[in-house]
């Protein structure tokens, strides 16, 4: 399963990210992650509903057990090879808004970025 390795490095990273913020301001410590959003690459062969839920799994007795995974689908710039016109597909409709062709060059469009992380800090006790 694709969504698996991917989400396993998403969390990866948020984990690492948490732990290096932690040791450079032991003054404000996180304890936990409330949301992460992403851009998901418009033809990355991804289900997003397997990839939430399998990010709820690996999440499970971590930091961001409980976390909310938001995902946008990120614009594919594009290139009509028959007239020249750019422009960004959010669908995977692939014909060239201009001259309706379907010579479309692209680059990318297959990754999961990590665009925000939401956390909170460590909750002291108030007696």
């Amino acid at each position: 399963m694709h969504e698996a390795s991917l989400v396993q490095g998403l969390l990866d990273i948020c984990l690492k990210a948490l732990k290096d913020h932690n040791a450079a301001h032991p003054e404000n410590q996180v304890k936990h992650i409330h949301k992460l959003e992403c851009q998901l690459g418009l033809i990355a062969c991804v289900e997003a509903q397997t990839l939430i839920g399998c990010f709820e799994l690996f999440a499970e007795g971590t930091p961001a057990e409980g976390a909310q995974l938001l995902l946008q689908t990120a614009p594919l710039a594009c290139r009509c090879t028959d007239c020249s016109h750019e422009f960004s597909l959010t669908q995977r409709h692939f014909v060239c808004p201009s001259c309706g062709g379907e010579n479309i060059h692209f680059n990318g469009g297959h990754g999961l970025t990590l665009m925000a992380l939401h956390v909170a800090p460590e909750e002291t006790d108030h007696d």
